[in-house]
């Protein structure tokens, strides 16, 4: 019988982060002059239909990258590492890598699971030394499906475990999340942790430990 592992979960937006990376992404698209300002008012068209209800998360994410059908491979993969590099890469707290130093120590395998694109994400989780990247999966057209939230994120970590032939020791496993859609991978782990919480995560699991990285 295989040896059994412990697992390090991360969310990112969030989590690791302050705020939401898509956003994030499609404003340094503008900066860089890849996007227009009739291109970038769409996208907060998208975003306000999905908070809405009237599109899908998968709709708005590829309406919001759409722009990406007229640069070509070499221009998104530039566009991806840059924003990785001089925006996200800056901006993780500095208990989010500490932690994930700690677990990477203790022998954990450290998987980044998360509802942005692997676009720009496989970037992130390389230049963090992440064993793992569980994404949302985007073409070259910028279209998103299978957005990586809420059951879905516990589905691929399944998925990714098996396709590994790894056997997981969920009991000694720690997660971290931020939002109640993290639930179902929080609730894979025996050591759960809520990081800068929503109201809806607390009210949802409101014994769960909690901290705050800022």
């Amino acid at each position: 019988m295989a040896e059994e592992k412990a697992l390090a979960l991360f969310d990112f937006d969030g989590t690791m982060i302050r705020g939401d990376s898509i956003v994030a992404y499609v404003g340094f698209a503008r900066k860089k002059s890849l996007l227009s300002f009739f291109g970038y008012m769409k996208t907060w068209g998208a975003a306000l239909l999905y908070a809405a209800g009237k599109i899908s998360a998968e709709e708005s994410k590829t309406r919001a990258l759409s722009f990406r059908q007229k640069l070509s491979p070499q221009e998104r993969d530039r566009l991806d590492r840059a924003f990785a590099q001089e925006e996200l890469l800056p901006r993780i707290y500095p208990q989010a890598k500490a932690c994930l130093k700690k677990h990477r120590q203790e022998g954990k395998i450290t998987l980044l699971v998360t509802a942005s694109t692997e676009n720009y994400m496989q970037y992130v989780s390389e230049a963090l030394g992440f064993d793992g990247l569980l994404a949302s999966p985007i073409d070259d057209q910028g279209r998103v499906r299978d957005n990586c939230k809420g059951e879905e994120k516990g589905k691929r970590i399944q998925g990714w475990l098996t396709s590994k032939n790894i056997q997981p020791d969920f009991k000694a496993s720690c997660a971290y999340g931020d939002s109640k859609s993290d639930l179902p991978m929080l609730r894979l782990a025996g050591h759960p942790v809520q990081v800068n919480p929503k109201k809806k995560l607390r009210k949802a699991a409101p014994d769960m430990k909690a901290v705050s990285w800022c």
